[in-house]
């Protein structure tokens, strides 16, 4: 890599020709089969290499820098430094007076706003391509790569949630002007794509949708129809040593593994850094105990460890000699939540109480514990702690009330709110489960069973607040397939019935992101008809832009669906003649094929009214939704009975009610097949749901929430032994009837013994 000043810059427009070929890509359709080994102009990584090799042709020695520049454009999603805090909502205000005069007419806000209409792409960048002047200059002068960069540092630099190395630029200027500064002299196609990097989604545009109609985007097509350049794939054609490729696996920033290809990859062998996330394992799903198993069948000895329901917490700690040690905290999706977790900072510095030996990286999950109640308590808690004791940026970021609009009389439905101030006795807490370094070593390669090992031996466990992921060990060398598989059964029946969110089996000879044995997670929704199953309605549908996106399909198809509740049952129960009022708190996106969700759009569309707020003469029914929720383009005139299924219950901020965590369509039923007033009431809805995450819910009319009825059961002294005996008797029955469903379950897949592709999950 040369010095900048000495280099031949490198257009951004040539980068953007690149983006451009892979964009013209044609996409194939379900009657032909997509070759893997086409050609390369009709292959994104053949079409990546001709490039490269243009590039170093015309322009080596490639300007320093340029590998980062390139990796940041073209993944843009995974530009962790760099943010902008702008959507299409907010750009498409800003853009009419930013774009270029001489390549576009005036254009109004109110034009750009329309990106995500029915008749139009879904992606603001194209709209503003087909916006350009007839006449447009056919020659503006290029900005470069480095130009484009220097500009996005300055965007990024105005947002708080930027590294703070961005925040040092100065002087400061507004949004508006830089982005002005990054438009002017820009040609079409060149601002187009500049817009989707600047909301770093470049999705819509490199990989767009192949038709409009709803219709043949779903049945013709899917998502296989058109290859998508991975990083990996760059990587791997950008520096064919695979050193880069090798970095960002051990230290997962596209930055980090840029430098490491620009100092020649001088590293051989790297090892985490602190501060620097290391790349999170993906897991197998397992569908039962024996297939779980299966993929660990290599292995000799297999651990099963709880998997508890809390956020994952990569957790980064540098001792500075007497002073408090450095802390960073990296979240699931590698984002730095140092500050928004600082609650839980006390807690590292006591679990490593007798620890002395560097800095050293941990895997942990950070869960809410009751010390009321001697446990961790249900996942949606977690967010009102975080908002309560978050500092910076993101403090206090969850306490949005609950609104809702078209709202009438419903019944009354005694419910914890979700941030409540029943909440005293909750604090964060952490589950540790994984050591990744330890001072100057990398534990990376090292197997399982000596990393939990040197864990045991780092922690100080303190009850309630620092913890130690809870394992059985399934087999250990001495035990047979079958005995193994009935230990696997008991573990999870148990972990099941105590409402965990379920178990992750490691071999012990695995090493961390090990492919050959990955880790194998076991959680009750991912067994066919065995997650938590519910019938509600569907009253409003939308398009959504990132489902949309996972799907390539237009605004013109419905993505995404509004589930409401029954709320006035009992209204209807003295007064016949009113209509029926329901409650749409929470949408679905996911469950149905291609096939299936074809179908309900036409269904949809048959019955629908157009605009995000009907006339209620329009509808046999009244409703409440959240404001919260973004406003729906259609409503159904009769609302759409549809069974749902989920990996338990949660609740969103400040609402009342329990919806379905992950909530998936898995049928919807036609009104000859099941009328919608089969739908839930909010009752029955609530009892489902305290009994799914493990909470009583008789007697809990009495009181204001179900803390005070609790406090009031326990409360009866001469009872507490009954109570317990029955609670205990509850339990074993839970178990024994769990381990006969898990053994079902192995037993109809020995008998199908059908081959089943490995699904991986994040």
């Amino acid at each position: 890599m040369m010095d900048n000043q000495q280099a031949k810059q490198i257009p951004f427009s040539l980068f953007v020709s690149l983006l451009h070929q892979i964009a013209n890509v044609p996409a194939h359709n379900t009657s032909s089969r997509v070759n893997k080994q086409a050609p390369a102009c009709r292959s994104p990584t053949g079409i990546l290499a001709k490039w490269v090799k243009n590039l170093q042709n015309n322009y080596s020695p490639l300007p320093r820098d340029t590998t980062t520049h390139v990796l940041r454009l073209l993944f843009p999603e995974e530009d962790s430094h760099r943010k902008y805090d702008l959507q299409e909502a907010r750009l498409s205000q800003l853009l009419p007076d930013c774009l270029d005069t001489s390549t576009f007419p005036p254009i109004s806000i109110a034009r750009l706003k329309q990106w995500s209409q029915q008749q139009n792409s879904g992606c603001l960048g194209q709209e503003i391509f087909a916006l350009q002047s007839s006449n447009a200059e056919s020659f503006i002068e290029p900005k470069s790569l480095q130009d484009i960069n220097v500009l996005l540092d300055e965007l990024a630099s105005t947002s708080s949630f930027s590294d703070k190395t961005l925040h040092s630029l100065s002087p400061p200027r507004s949004k508006t002007a830089i982005l002005q500064s990054l438009f002017k002299s820009l040609p079409a196609l060149d601002a187009a794509y500049l817009t989707q990097i600047i909301l770093k989604d470049l999705r819509p545009i490199l990989y767009a949708p192949p038709v409009a109609s709803t219709s043949r985007a779903l049945l013709e097509y899917n998502t296989n129809s058109k290859l998508v350049l991975t990083k990996e794939q760059f990587m791997n054609t950008w520096d064919p040593s695979g050193s880069m490729l090798t970095m960002y696996r051990t230290r997962a920033n596209i930055t980090e593994a840029a430098l490491c290809f620009e100092a020649g990859g001088a590293i051989s062998h790297p090892r985490p850094r602190w501060g620097v996330p290391v790349e999170i394992p993906k897991s197998a799903k397992g569908r039962s105990p024996m297939h779980a198993l299966n993929v660990l069948r290599p292995s000799n000895a297999i651990w099963a460890e709880t998997k508890y329901d809390g956020e994952r917490a990569q957790i980064h700690v540098r001792f500075r000699g007497r002073g408090d040690p450095q802390i960073t905290i990296f979240s699931k999706s590698k984002r730095d939540s140092t500050l928004d977790r600082i609650a839980v900072h006390p807690i590292i510095i006591e679990a490593l109480a007798g620890y002395s030996m560097g800095d050293i990286i941990l895997d942990a999950e950070m869960v809410a514990y009751s010390d009321e109640r001697h446990r961790i308590e249900e996942f949606w808690h977690i967010r009102g702690l975080i908002a309560r004791t978050a500092v910076g940026a993101r403090a206090g970021g969850y306490r949005r009330g609950e609104t809702q609009h078209g709202s009438r009389t419903q019944d009354s439905c005694p419910s914890l709110h979700s941030n409540s101030s029943t909440a005293s006795t909750l604090h964060l807490a952490l589950v540790f489960f994984d050591v990744l370094q330890v001072g100057a070593a990398s534990m990376l390669n090292a197997p399982y069973y000596i990393r939990r090992s040197l864990l045991e031996s780092i922690i100080t466990p303190v009850p309630g607040r620092s913890m130690l992921a809870e394992r059985a060990v399934i087999i250990d060398g001495k035990v047979q397939e079958a005995e193994g598989q009935k230990r696997l059964r008991e573990t999870w029946a148990k972990r099941i019935t105590e409402h965990e969110e379920g178990l992750v089996l490691k071999a012990s000879d695995s090493i961390y992101g090990d492919w050959k044995l990955p880790w194998v997670k076991l959680k009750k929704d991912y067994v066919l008809g065995y997650g938590d199953t519910i019938d509600l309605v569907v009253i409003a549908a939308a398009w959504e832009k990132d489902r949309a996106r996972e799907l390539r399909v237009s605004p013109s198809t419905l993505t995404t669906f509004y589930i409401a509740v029954l709320s006035n049952s009992s209204q209807m129960n003295i007064d016949p003649g009113c209509k029926p009022h329901f409650v749409a708190y929470f949408t679905a996106s996911y469950g149905l094929s291609r096939e299936q969700l074809e179908e309900f759009n036409f269904w949809i569309r048959a019955d629908a009214v157009d605009g995000p707020k009907p006339s209620i003469d329009e509808l046999c029914y009244t409703y409440t939704m959240f404001q919260t929720l973004p406003r729906p383009s259609v409503f159904v005139r009769n609302p759409i009975l549809v069974e749902l299924c989920g990996a338990g219950f949660t609740k969103a901020p400040q609402s009342k009610y329990y919806e379905l965590r992950f909530p998936r369509i898995t049928k919807p039923f036609r009104p000859s097949e099941r009328s919608y007033m089969e739908c839930l009431t909010l009752r029955d809805l609530r009892n489902i749901a305290l009994e799914a995450v493990g909470r009583e819910a008789h007697d809990a009319a009495k009181y204001k929430d179900l803390d005070e009825w609790g406090r009031a059961l326990w409360g009866k002294l001469g009872d507490e032994t009954v109570e317990e005996q029955r609670r205990e008797l509850k339990r074993q029955r839970s178990i024994a009837r769990w381990e006969e469903k898990l053994e079902n379950i192995d037993r109809e897949r020995s008998r199908k013994r059908r081959k089943e592709d490995l699904e991986m999950s994040p």
